[in-house]
């Protein structure tokens, strides 16, 4: 389902179907994921549409949640100057852009994973996060490609005592998503202290994947900050 279609098309994926065609300029945009429908009028001479997996923290609105929390089936503990490896699944969400030569036009996001939201940290002082639950794998897992994503954990424990991990936060300002018929994100953890860790994400693109829109830098905000602090407990 995910890739670059031209301004006639009809995509079906289990319960997913997206339409746009029509006469000359004038477009008719349709999609329908599980019970929910719209239809928007696009005109256009030119360019292409694009579905691809974002940034799951655009739902029910932005402004919601900027950050991911995956949590962990089962703890994982990690013993002191070691690295390893290992791969979580996450939710994702579904962009429909209009691309040009000039622009990208985000016209749709929507999803077919359940929406939870959780605090992380204090009441005060803490960050609502997109929550997520998952095992621990250690190669590549199956998905069902509509809702979840593979995430890959490269991660190093830099303390000098075993650390116990329970839930992972991610700032989705930094992250960078890949796909071919399902979304790929590669992530850094760096464990600090027993309850302080440092997430960001490898923005180099394996090999035959594609890069996804970025919805951050396609409204032209530059990215500065490439890491994220936990600092509320791990």
């Amino acid at each position: 389902m995910f890739g670059k279609y031209d301004l006639n098309e009809e995509i079906r994926e289990e319960d997913i179907e997206i339409k746009i065609g029509g006469r000359g300029k004038i477009k008719r945009y349709y999609r329908k994921a599980g019970n929910e429908e719209i239809e928007k009028i696009v005109s256009a001479e030119s360019g292409n549409l694009y579905v691809v997996p974002v940034e799951p923290v655009n739902l029910p609105k932005l402004g919601v949640a900027e950050h991911l929390m995956i949590e962990l089936e089962k703890p994982y503990i990690i013993e002191p100057y070691i690295e390893d490896t290992f791969y979580l699944k996450f939710p994702i969400e579904i962009g429909v852009f209009l691309v040009d030569k000039r622009d990208v036009e985000r016209i749709d996001i929507f999803t077919m994973a359940k929406q939870k939201y959780i605090l992380y940290g204090s009441p005060e002082q803490g960050i609502i996060c997109r929550w997520w639950k998952s095992n621990i794998y250690n190669d590549k897992p199956e998905v069902n490609k509509t809702q979840e994503g593979i995430i890959r954990i490269d991660i190093k424990n830099s303390y000098r005592e075993w650390v116990e991990v329970k839930k992972l936060v991610f700032r989705a300002f930094d992250m960078k998503i890949f796909y071919n018929d399902y979304a790929y994100m590669h992530a850094y953890i760096n464990l600090l202290k027993k309850t302080m860790a440092e997430t960001a994400f490898n923005s180099r693109k394996p090999k035959n994947m594609n890069a996804s829109i970025d919805i951050y830098e396609a409204k032209g905000i530059k990215k500065f900050e490439k890491k994220f602090v936990m600092e509320w407990g791990l």
